[in-house]
């Protein structure tokens, strides 16, 4: 990724600081948390009391400080139209045992002197409910007694693509997809964009990944005001995005104005139920979900299920009935959990109207901002530069980089939101293939021989010719995916029809 990066940073405000301070806290989407928030004036008085009721505070201190979050907690509870009882009061004391036990692992206990910590050195955003960018829908998560909506939000990328549409489409699937799969979640995503619309999934290989580049790929020839974003959901801190494949994919999501999110903290190692509790973010912040190919079990149909315990329109696209990897998609179309997807080539039918995206207007300017590299080492912690004074105080977690790099930044790389066809195929003429980087080169000359022995150039048939002639540089689907991607957002491929070409700029 270049060093520096030009996207709209929202000001870390003083309650989400305090929100995620109680995240910290959370073993997942803990309910008694949400709770005790609906019958609090704010996080921050949550917080506060939450410390003075500690076992380690003088008594005087530590049991009116506990009378007050339960009394705060049967409010939530009421509030949320729920009523307390005996059981779910042992539960809450339960849940403050542990909250108070992770919360000594906070190198300080004032949550307001974190912000440096909590942002990984200024190179992730933390919004909360009240945000112009905060997505409202992920409310509908309260309709479960067991869960809750996340309590903040960390990103990389544009948080504004978060509200760039009333109505996203979410796209889910098997990591170990087939052709006809990708091809499904590719095509719908590329169309959605195109259209304006949001396009939402996790950050797995895959389905996952096909429908964020066919997204991506929706800003070929066009105005990139007038596309649509992506958004990618993760099941842990953003510094463990995986897998590390799909590293240029994410560097692309966030070039191009989408969004890299998550409920949890920095550091926080994406675990095998987590993935569960992820998906019913994708599900919440869809209001369509499309289901492109899915075994009996799998992730994609538990976030199905969710879509529909929230009310969401499920579509599942058929497969052979002879294939396991299809057997997940019939299941649901046959027991009526899903509609069937009739075609990808177009979401007229499964979409609402095209627009233009919607991207709030009370963000602060676009800054430039330093962009945390996995070898770099992290800045020293520093608390002044975050000290806050009054509630209403915004906490800025950005840096201002140099002019000159940035300008130098800008000379290099091409700028993909031209206004006009002309402007785009002007940048692109004249591809020097001895000019491409080695693997793009043995890419090119891949889809050469397919022509030459007049094969249908797809990714599977790459992967095949790849395997007689360059199988330890392009030894699996998932590199072949990652290259064709890359290379189609530079304009050196293009898809016509089912198979790939050779951009008309190649020479």
């Amino acid at each position: 990724m270049n060093e520096h990066n030009t996207i709209a940073m929202p000001v870390l405000s003083r309650d989400a600081l305090f929100r995620a301070a109680l995240t910290f806290c959370l073993d997942g989407a803990d309910a008694s948390m949400y709770a005790l928030l609906k019958g609090s004036p704010n996080a921050e008085t949550v917080w506060r009391v939450l410390v003075e009721s500690h076992p380690a505070k003088p008594s005087n201190i530590c049991a009116p400080a506990c009378n007050e979050l339960e009394r705060m907690f049967a409010n939530g509870l009421v509030t949320w139209g729920r009523k307390p009882t005996a059981d779910s009061m042992k539960a809450f004391r339960l849940a403050v045992t542990n909250w108070h036990n992770r919360m000594q692992d906070l190198p300080d206990l004032n949550p307001l002197a974190l912000a440096d910590w909590f942002t990984a050195d200024g190179t992730q955003w933390i919004i909360a409910p009240g945000n112009p960018c905060w997505p409202n829908q992920l409310e509908d998560l309260a309709i479960r007694s067991d869960w809750a909506p996340p309590l903040c939000l960390w990103g990389k990328g544009d948080p504004r693509a978060l509200t760039s549409c009333p109505k996203p489409l979410g796209i889910v699937g098997s990591r170990d997809v087939t052709e006809y799969g990708r091809y499904v979640a590719h095509t719908l995503a590329e169309q959605a964009a195109t259209s304006g619309h949001l396009v939402v999934s996790g950050g797995a290989m895959g389905t996952d990944a096909a429908a964020h580049w066919g997204a991506l790929n929706a800003s070929h020839g066009c105005n990139q005001l007038t596309v649509g974003k992506t958004v990618a959901v993760f099941a842990g801190g953003l510094n463990h995005m995986g897998p590390l494949r799909n590293r240029t994919l994410f560097e692309r999501i966030e070039g191009q104005s989408g969004a890299l999110i998550s409920e949890l903290c920095p550091n926080v190692v994406p675990e095998a139920r987590r993935f569960l509790l992820r998906n019913r973010i994708i599900a919440a912040l869809s209001s369509t979900l499309v289901v492109a190919q899915a075994r009996l079990r799998s992730g994609a149909l538990n976030t199905a299920g969710w879509a529909c315990e929230l009310m969401r329109e499920v579509y599942a696209a058929p497969g052979d009935i002879n294939q396991p990897v299809n057997a997940g998609c019939n299941k649901i179309i046959s027991e009526q959990k899903a509609v069937l997807l009739c075609a990808a080539t177009s979401t007229e039918d499964i979409c609402h109207e095209a627009h233009q995206p919607f991207i709030v207007d009370d963000m602060p300017e676009p800054r430039t901002i330093k962009s945390a590299a996995p070898t770099q080492t992290s800045v020293p912690h520093s608390t002044a530069t975050h000290a806050v004074q009054h509630a209403s105080s915004p906490i800025s977690t950005v840096e201002q980089a140099s002019q000159t790099a940035e300008h130098e930044r800008k000379r290099k790389t091409p700028d993909l939101r031209t206004s006009s066809q002309e402007e785009y195929h002007a940048k692109r003429a004249c591809i020097r293939v001895g000019e491409l980087p080695e693997t793009q080169r043995m890419m090119v000359a891949l889809i050469r021989e397919c022509n030459k022995r007049h094969l249908i150039a797809t990714p599977d048939t790459l992967l095949q010719v790849a395997r007689t002639s360059a199988p330890d540089d392009i030894p699996d689907i998932a590199t072949v995916l990652e290259l064709l991607g890359i290379m189609e957002l530079n304009g050196i491929i293009e898809r016509k029809a089912d198979a790939l070409v050779l951009s008309e700029y190649v020479t």
